[in-house]
């Protein structure tokens, strides 16, 4: 005989029906979503293998974090990333077209765990309606290096704070600092995207310049020309502490890169009032031949005392003479520090990018590219 059923029990009973089915329903939702929000951003133009959406899932089985001054993995065994930059969608609407997943698998040839995909918020932002698919060509680009087993380091290289005419057509420029409005938009919407994804680091502003330290840490009104325009103009520039924190508030988890003044290469200046509260956080430095600053006796001012104290990474570094007397103790230098680095730059031409290739099927410049390819092969145990 059954027992009838008190009414606390059938309220009860009812209410649970009720939450599964809540929860049945948003998961149904959250699914349509994503693949609505993949269908609407699939490039127009055919150029671009269109991947996956990223998942949780890391490169090679690593979950990445920084401890102390290390990376390390999910089992806290220590990570060197090694890699180079993937260029040209930061000045160019759809990027020159290599960014499919056999550029990316050539790049795991060389021995390479990571790629840096310089990126230009006004595409991003589709400034005067003139790139509406540059987000799907970004996402379509990190779903196939993702799916080579790199991990992805985003920078935001060029950005546009004045919106001005050219902005739309060449991405923008490199401005002293991120601008207050546009670029933390930018990368707001790349922290909801990727916050589960701990295969992409945030590299939030490649490389600041005319600067002091202040200005650097607290942001505020800066007038400049930005190396390209015909005139200066002004805007409100964050302060990159402050810049970091807004992208952390989203994606928590993410390792978020910090780079110092100087286009990127000086750290000295990092202390205790300017660090950037957070975990998982490394500051970016970029060592290159071009400047009489920029040599090896200042290493150790610029980032080598730095990286005893603070988690560093070199996340561009290069000749600008195709030779390796430059690029040789460099990389010495990394390998002594126990820091990563990143080449510039996986593209072929001439010695002024500096070049990384002979042509796109992966064959080294020489002795650029051989240099660097065979340092590269060493630390990935390929011989």
């Amino acid at each position: 005989m059954l027992r009838q059923k008190s009414p606390q029990v059938v309220i009860s009973v009812i209410v649970t029906l009720v939450v599964i089915v809540v929860i049945i329903s948003g998961l149904a939702h959250a699914v349509i979503q994503l693949n609505a929000r993949v269908a609407a951003l699939n490039p127009s133009n055919g150029t671009q293998q269109v991947a996956a959406p990223p998942t949780s899932a890391p490169a090679n089985g690593q979950l990445l974090a920084v401890e102390g001054r290390q990376i390390v993995d999910a089992h806290h065994h220590p990570v060197t990333l090694i890699g180079a930059a993937r260029f040209s969608l930061e000045y160019t609407c759809h990027g020159d077209g290599h960014f499919q997943l056999a550029d990316f698998q050539a790049m795991r040839s060389w021995g390479m765990n990571a790629v840096r995909i310089p990126l230009s918020s006004a595409f991003w932002r589709n400034l005067d309606n003139r790139c509406p698919d540059y987000e799907a060509t970004v996402l379509s680009a990190v779903g196939n290096a993702e799916a080579a087993g790199l991990y992805v380091i985003l920078t935001l290289q060029w950005n546009a704070p004045f919106g001005l005419p050219q902005d739309s057509i060449h991405g923008g420029a490199q401005c002293p600092l991120p601008d207050a409005t546009n670029d933390v938009k930018f990368w707001q919407d790349l922290a909801e995207i990727y916050q589960d994804d701990q295969r992409v680091l945030f590299d939030i502003y490649s490389e600041p310049n005319n600067i002091d330290w202040s200005t650097w840490a607290n942001g505020g009104t800066i007038s400049s020309n930005c190396s390209l325009y015909s005139s200066v103009q002004t805007y409100t520039a964050i302060g990159m502490p402050a810049l970091a924190m807004k992208i952390r508030a989203i994606a928590p988890s993410n390792i978020i890169i910090v780079s110092g003044i100087g286009y990127g290469y000086d750290l000295s200046g990092i202390n205790a009032s300017n660090m950037v509260p957070s975990t998982n956080i490394l500051y970016g430095t970029h060592p290159f031949n071009h400047t009489v600053v920029q040599q090896p006796s200042d290493w150790p001012r610029a980032f080598g005392i730095p990286a005893q104290t603070i988690p560093v990474i070199a996340t561009e570094f290069g000749s600008y003479d195709c030779a390796t007397s430059y690029i040789a103790p460099e990389i010495s230098y990394f390998e002594q520090l126990h820091i990563s680095f990143l080449a510039w730059a996986w593209t072929t031409g001439a010695c002024t990018v500096p070049s990384l290739l002979a042509n796109w099927s992966g064959t080294p410049s020489t002795p650029y590219g051989a240099y660097i390819q065979q340092q590269m092969r060493a630390q990935a145990g390929l011989g």
